[in-house]
């Protein structure tokens, strides 16, 4: 396990209380980016986001973003709205997997023809009364992060447009933060948040990578007149609100991660997918690689239903491959998730958000490229070496190279400048939706015991 002396001891560093039974202690010295408004309200947000995806990244991202608005001014009454009406973590459509296996066997043309209409009727019975109730008494609002600019079948067109509405019904001021731009866009798509991002109600807009900053500028920001900048994934400050999982002091053998995704999710998000009996095997093998060397082994998933079916069909393949050093966990929450992640030596993992929790808490993770956007972060961070394509590496040659990085772990100081940056971003996202303030204090650029931002390659 990488050390992580920066966070060791939190005596001497803030505490903040967010919304109901929530207490946190801040990990990162976030002194100098407090927004201050002297006797002024403090601003009221609503974030504007998937926090209760069925996959825990979003609910990660969410959740981190939350509480480091709170913890740099916002309101204690800052929360998020979900975009698809949903209210608790779990509350996923049923039939998910089965939904996704119909809609990858159809013509993309058909699966057009029926999805379309049923969102229209949907956000107009369901979301937007669902985006008005959560907004009142809000006084600004941010939409994002993770990859909401995207126009798979026309779904976060038709839910932004809806939010926009009700946004501008309510005269509240919002910026765009921290999303990923996708691309494969219609021109429908284009055309509907083009017109919805017009509103004189936006004020900035922050991508969270340099390829989704290209293609917004290209795309909308020149059409519009809003040029995108930077910030770093919110999901990035999970080390500093979820406690490190206490079993990785307890243990005597190193323990590897396996972040298991099915192929559907693959095939859905990108052009090319492995075939499913290579998967499997591939799967198989990495287990028994690990266990092979000496590894506690640790199998699970981000919280997609299709993930966690899949899983199901693989257990008794991995559990024989594995024995007694191959155990098996469903994180129910981001804080469940955090909990299995810090807790591991090393990560294997193409979900994006296992291995943003992972660096965030200084555990070396080995990714398995399928989407860009887990390229573009690993680029962003300076581990764009620790990328892998599993059709074109052996499960064994990738447990060599998951040894290999934890052997190296992650650079202490490069991951704290990382974390710092990830805070001066949210910052900015409250300077750009209240309004500069008088008493805020200048950011701690130029400090000795960091290095220079490496974000923008």
């Amino acid at each position: 396990m990488t050390d992580n002396p920066g966070l060791a001891s939190v005596s001497n560093l803030p505490s903040v209380t967010g919304r109901k039974e929530d207490t946190w202690a801040v990990q990162t010295d976030i002194a100098g980016l407090r927004y201050a408004r002297g006797t002024d309200e403090p601003p009221r947000l609503r974030l504007l986001n998937v926090k209760y995806s069925p996959n825990l990244g979003d609910g990660l991202i969410a959740e981190c973003l939350e509480r480091a608005a709170i913890a740099l001014g916002a309101g204690n009454d800052t929360w998020s709205v979900d975009l698809a009406g949903r209210k608790r973590y779990g509350e996923a459509s049923a039939g998910r997997a089965q939904i996704l296996l119909a809609l990858d066997r159809m013509p993309k043309t058909l699966r057009h023809r029926i999805i379309r209409p049923l969102l229209a009727a949907q956000a107009r019975r369901k979301w937007r009364p669902h985006y008005a109730d959560g907004l009142k008494g809000a006084t600004g609002a941010a939409i994002g992060g993770g990859n909401l600019i995207s126009d798979l079948d026309l779904n976060f067109p038709t839910k932004l447009t809806f939010a926009v509405a009700e946004l501008e019904r309510l005269s509240l001021p919002f910026v765009i933060y921290a999303t990923g731009v996708t691309l494969g866009w219609t021109s429908q798509g284009t055309s509907m948040l083009r017109e919805a991002f017009s509103s004189s109600l936006l004020r900035k807009v922050f991508m969270r990578d340099h390829q989704s900053k290209v293609l917004w500028d290209q795309r909308f920001g020149e059409s519009l007149g809003i040029e995108a900048r930077i910030v770093r994934d919110p999901g990035l400050l999970a080390s500093d609100f979820f406690p490190r999982s206490s079993q990785s002091s307890e243990r005597r053998s190193p323990v590897a991660g396996i972040g298991v995704t099915s192929h559907l999710a693959i095939r859905y998000h990108t052009n090319s997918a492995p075939d499913p009996a290579y998967l499997r095997d591939w799967y198989i093998e990495l287990v028994r690689s690990f266990v092979s060397k000496g590894f506690q082994t640790v199998v699970f998933t981000n919280g997609s239903p299709e993930d966690v079916s899949y899983l199901e069909q693989l257990r008794p393949y991995l559990a024989a491959a594995g024995g007694a050093a191959v155990t098996f966990q469903q994180p129910r929450t981001p804080k469940e998730l955090c909990a299995v992640i810090s807790g591991l030596d090393v990560l294997i993992a193409h979900r994006l958000h296992a291995i943003i929790a992972a660096y965030s808490y200084g555990v070396p993770a080995l990714g398995l490229s399928w989407d860009r956007k887990l390229r573009f972060f690993l680029m962003s961070v300076s581990r764009e070496n620790w990328l892998c394509d599993l059709e074109k590496t052996t499960a064994q040659s990738a447990v060599e190279l998951a040894c290999r990085t934890a052997a190296e772990g992650i650079c202490e100081k490069r991951r704290k400048q990382v974390l710092w940056e990830t805070w001066e971003g949210v910052s900015q996202l409250l300077e750009a939706v209240a309004g500069p303030s008088s008493h805020a204090k200048q950011f701690e650029w130029g400090r000795e015991d960091v290095e220079t931002s490496a974000m923008h390659s």
